[in-house]
């Protein structure tokens, strides 16, 4: 009786979470209800986490590898075709994937995060308090017109390193991106398997992943330090305080 109860339990919750599976060339994975499919794309709808079906969206078969079937068969989307810049065969396509996913699992960029952030924060300091090497006083002639005379006011003018380029910021922060933008030599990666470093297209399929997650954190903490610096001066100015 146990086992029959089981049984209907784990039938009846398969049948609930049934979906299907779009394999992206991204090498992620999205869990859908594929609607129906043409010769450019794949209509389908998300599962929401109440367990009921989103709006009908679509997606383009250039980005999709393949799509699996709740019943557990597999469309094969990709085909190797020059044309289309697809060198690969479909068994090297799943090496390149499997590496693109291998990277998001094992590679943070924390270090290139964190070294953005200091290069940010640096740069919007440099900016709101550039390096001061003297001063010179200089006069301003100034018309009274109460007295129709004409009044010497004496100031002195702060000389700044500073650069003379508009939004010179933007020079310092694209090196940076530049630079955290280059494929490591892969001596400290990580997978599941070791051996799979041995394969070139999975290879490439895991330095292409770091890179883009190195350039997406040298943008997102550069740009981001950079921003809440200067707001935060012009919130808590010291000097209107």
């Amino acid at each position: 009786m146990v086992k029959k109860i089981t049984f209907l339990l784990l039938l009846i919750s398969s049948t609930i979470f049934a979906q299907d599976t779009l394999v992206l060339l991204n090498g992620k994975y999205k869990y859908v209800v594929v609607d129906s499919m043409d010769y450019d794309f794949v209509f389908y709808k998300n599962i929401k986490k109440s367990g009921k079906e989103g709006r009908r969206k679509r997606k383009n078969l250039d980005h999709v590898y393949a799509i699996d079937s709740k019943e557990g068969e597999r469309k094969l989307i990709y085909q190797k075709d020059s044309l289309l810049d697809n060198f690969w065969s479909p068994s090297q396509m799943e090496y390149y994937l499997e590496g693109r996913r291998q990277a998001r699992k094992y590679f943070k960029p924390y270090k290139t995060a964190l070294i953005g952030a200091s290069v940010g924060t640096g740069i919007a300091l440099y900016s709101l308090f550039p390096i001061k090497y003297g001063a010179k006083e200089k006069v301003l002639f100034l018309r009274d017109t109460i007295t129709n005379s004409v009044v010497s006011v004496r100031y002195t003018d702060q000389q700044a390193l500073t650069v003379p380029i508009p939004f010179w910021e933007v020079i310092p922060m694209g090196v940076y991106v530049y630079y955290a933008g280059t494929a490591p030599d892969g001596k400290n990666f990580k997978a599941d398997d070791k051996e799979m470093f041995k394969n070139e297209v999975f290879m490439i399929g895991y330095k292409e992943t770091v890179v883009d997650r190195k350039v997406f954190a040298a943008v997102g903490s550069c740009v981001g330090s950079f921003l809440t610096t200067i707001l935060g001066y012009i919130i808590f100015d010291p000097l209107d305080n």
